[in-house]
């Protein structure tokens, strides 16, 4: 999700021509911005619903979705699991849309959003029975403040859990550099191999991190109408089979991960907050 707090990399474009917003801006604001996709963090909502699991929700369970963006995952966790949800994230933009779609689908009793900075939650201490964020920490500029305001406003014996990108082996230079020049994923010089993330955990305090690993592959249709629904799927499809910058990048963006699809993964991290 977007704008979780201040970034270290941010875009290298000025932003001041259509050509450089589109070619050359980070690829999380790209997919967003100019492809139009809502659900960008790895793995989509096979991923998401693979670490609600982890955290072992029920019906009541009030969480916090930390970086919530437009409120995608704010919503599962309320329609499937029950839960009474506050979704946080830097950029007002985003709440707006966010507070938007919970008024349309019903859930405004449910779910509630508000800006927050992931490395200054507003909430006080054991304030819910779990914390969650999705693509988030290679966003931010202090990945262990993050995770120490998580696990703070967490109940003890309550779960956090982050989904991240994770190299499956270490990279190299050529490909760290191909990274920024190519797909221009600036966020991405954030990303650690797995053992390196359970090190910045441990660095932040949290012990004895759950950790399930996969591998990441760059979304086929299938999966994309079931992350964005036919509708939105279709719109992005029109959206790159017309916009001439759009479809190139997507297919070198596309070349790049097939041709280092041993390298992409991602990460599934939980800790459960002790005493």
């Amino acid at each position: 999700m977007i704008g979780a707090g201040p970034m270290e990399d941010k875009c290298q474009c000025s932003g001041e021509s259509d050509a450089c917003s589109t070619e050359k801006c980070d690829i999380f604001d790209f997919m967003a911005r100019h492809v139009g996709m809502t659900v960008i963090h790895p793995g989509g909502f096979r991923a998401t619903r693979e670490l609600m699991e982890t955290l072992q929700l029920t019906p009541g369970s009030r969480v916090l979705d930390i970086a919530c963006g437009k409120g995608t995952s704010a919503f599962l966790l309320a329609e499937r699991y029950g839960c009474s949800v506050v979704g946080i994230d830097i950029a007002e933009d985003l709440i707006d849309e966010a507070r938007d779609a919970a008024r349309r689908r019903g859930l405004d009793d449910r779910v509630r959003f508000q800006v927050g900075d992931a490395l200054d939650l507003p909430f006080a201490r054991g304030e819910f029975d779990a914390t969650v964020s999705q693509a988030m920490l290679v966003l931010v500029g202090d990945q262990e403040r993050s995770i120490r305001e998580a696990l703070r406003v967490a109940k003890t014996g309550g779960r956090s859990g982050w989904l991240e990108l994770a190299w499956r082996k270490p990279p190299s230079q050529e490909f760290m550099q191909g990274v920024t020049s190519v797909i221009c994923a600036y966020c991405m010089l954030n990303v650690h191999t797995i053992p390196e993330w359970k090190d910045v955990f441990a660095r932040a305090g949290a012990g004895n991190v759950g950790v399930i690993e996969s591998p990441l592959g760059f979304s086929g249709m299938r999966d994309t109408i079931a992350d964005e629904g036919l509708g939105n799927a279709l719109r992005m499809m029109l959206r790159t089979a017309t916009n001439g910058r759009i479809r190139r990048r997507m297919k070198k963006t596309r070349r790049f991960f097939a041709d280092n699809a041993e390298i992409f993964g991602y990460g599934v991290f939980t800790v459960t907050k002790a005493a």
